[in-house]
């Protein structure tokens, strides 16, 4: 399989105070774990000749600018994992292995540490209500990697080259207007095949076949996984995209979207998937590209563990969901438009989102309460004590007085109900939901914290509380009223949930 490489270029040494005629905009961003406003230069990026519209474009941070590490490296063919419980950025390359820790200005380049410069650590950053990303100096880009940067403060762009992408003494560097005519692209085949459609099936619980057709036959590709998030990759050089959506949703069978993009060298399609066990990448027609992923999501079977009886499927153990407050408890209470935005009434919207997931994918749950009563905190663990569950998850909606810049996700577990006797404990559970729960939504990771809530002390079996976001912040209230972000919470717990059940042996 064809893999390009990051070469080295001697570094470009130049002042970055001298960043003067970038374009200043007015943004809302999160970062260090609450929202701020800035109005400072936003840059345009180009990497290879092609112009980048990443999430979050590269901006200025303590007087050092600063650009989306993952759109730049996978850009020149090396691959970005994010490690969520270490907060460790790890870059890899046939020649460079990288490794930085968000707010932390030492990093480790094939093994040697080094000082990130001026003392500006890599940030976790988003605008409000879209993608966090991490964004680490361009001076380390240039200094410490090697790949060519330029300021071109004429278009206010940032541009970054690797080997094989420097233009001669004669050529012109384009400008960004330059790069987004088709007529300047880079590599132009004398046939040039187009993505007419993109579709998928689903053949089993556990597996997504995707099916990319083009209008010309090719035999110029390469594919690969990705890891933090997992995800799998078909580059198709040369090709470029007909009309059609950017990004298809299946939220099923372990994968969650179909993503399609191009930048003028090739077409890009990405399937993100969780608990990849395998992927193959077949061409039946030379035109025709089907790629089958197969996820552990959906057969979460555990193994047998030492000294006793082997478990049954995963799918036999029944999952109680608890939607918190309800009836004559409203829960916390946010404001959209004007209008108040109610607890009770979020919680049992995700919760049968979750539910539904689940059953879907086989399982059997159990639910405290399905419409809006109010069950006693006594009744709720005593449900699913009764009912012999495996685990119990509670999900509530966050919300604090006079802070409504306060913001993202945790989960709770209490430790005295956190022992083994299940195979795994309630933190665990916790971790999993969490860890799901922040790739779906994106949102500022709170951590997973003990606290002694009634209803998950009570229980038995392995039991957590999730805090899905703030009523009280009002992007977080906004994006959990939509079916979409609703969505996402609900397929992060719901995986959270099948993961842990791999683990869980209910005692005699």
């Amino acid at each position: 399989m064809k893999r390009l490489s990051i070469s080295v270029i001697a570094a470009v040494i130049f002042m970055l105070c001298s960043i003067t005629f970038a374009s200043a905009e007015s943004l809302m961003l999160e970062y260090d774990g609450g929202t701020h406003e800035y109005n400072g230069e936003v840059y345009s990026l180009v990497v290879n000749n092609q112009f980048i519209d990443p999430p979050l474009s590269p901006i200025i941070f303590n007087d050092r600018a600063l650009v989306p590490v993952r759109e730049i490296f996978e850009e020149v063919g090396a691959s970005v994992n994010y490690i969520n419980d270490t907060q460790t950025i790890e870059v890899l390359s046939d020649t460079s292995h990288i490794t930085l820790k968000i707010n932390d200005n030492v990093a480790y380049i094939n093994g040697d540490k080094t000082n990130i410069p001026d003392n500006v650590v890599p940030k976790l950053i988003a605008k409000v209500g879209g993608e966090t990303k991490t964004m680490v100096p361009v001076r380390f880009i240039s200094e410490s990697i090697g790949l060519d940067v330029e300021f071109d403060n004429e278009d206010g762009a940032i541009i970054i080259e690797s080997d094989g992408y420097t233009l001669s003494d004669e050529e012109q560097k384009p400008t960004v207007d330059e790069i987004n005519k088709k007529d300047e692209q880079v590599f132009e085949p004398e046939t040039v095949p187009y993505i007419t459609d993109i579709s998928y099936d689903i053949p089993s619980e556990n597996s997504v076949v995707v099916t990319v057709q083009l209008d010309e036959d090719t035999d110029n590709y390469d594919y690969f996984s990705l890891q933090s998030p997992e995800r799998v990759v078909l580059d198709i050089f040369g090709a470029k995209l007909s009309s059609m959506p950017d990004t298809t949703k299946i939220y099923q069978s372990g994968v969650s979207t179909v993503r399609v993009g191009d930048n003028g060298e090739r077409s890009r399609i990405v399937i993100d998937a969780s608990n990849l066990k395998r992927y193959d990448v077949s061409q039946p027609t030379p035109n025709q590209f089907v790629i089958t992923v197969i996820t552990d999501i959906a057969v979460a079977t555990p193994s047998p563990k030492p000294n006793k009886v082997p478990p049954a499927s995963s799918k036999t153990k029944l999952i109680v969901l608890d939607a918190g407050h309800g009836g004559s408890d409203s829960g916390a209470v946010g404001y959209l438009n004007g209008n108040p935005v109610l607890e009770k009434n979020l919680t049992l919207e995700i919760t049968n989102r979750v539910k539904k997931i689940l059953e879907n994918a086989g399982y059997t749950v159990s639910m405290t309460r399905t419409t809006d009563t109010l069950p006693s905190l006594v009744e709720r663990p005593t449900q699913a004590n009764e009912e012999n569950a495996a685990v119990f998850v509670s999900i509530h909606i966050n919300s604090v007085d006079n802070a409504p810049e306060a913001n993202g996700t945790e989960v709770f577990y209490a430790t005295e109900n956190n022992g083994s006797s299940y195979g795994t404990t309630s933190e665990q559970l916790a971790r999993n939901i969490l860890d799901r729960m922040l790739y779906y939504m994106g949102s500022t990771n709170r951590g997973v914290k003990s606290a002694e809530h009634a209803v998950t002390r009570r229980c038995n079996m392995p039991a957590a509380l999730a805090e899905v976001g703030f009523i009280t912040n009002p992007t977080e209230v906004y994006n959990m009223t939509s079916d979409e972000y609703q969505q996402k919470a609900a397929q992060g717990i719901a995986e959270g949930i099948m993961i842990t059940l791999r683990d869980i042996t209910i005692p005699n």
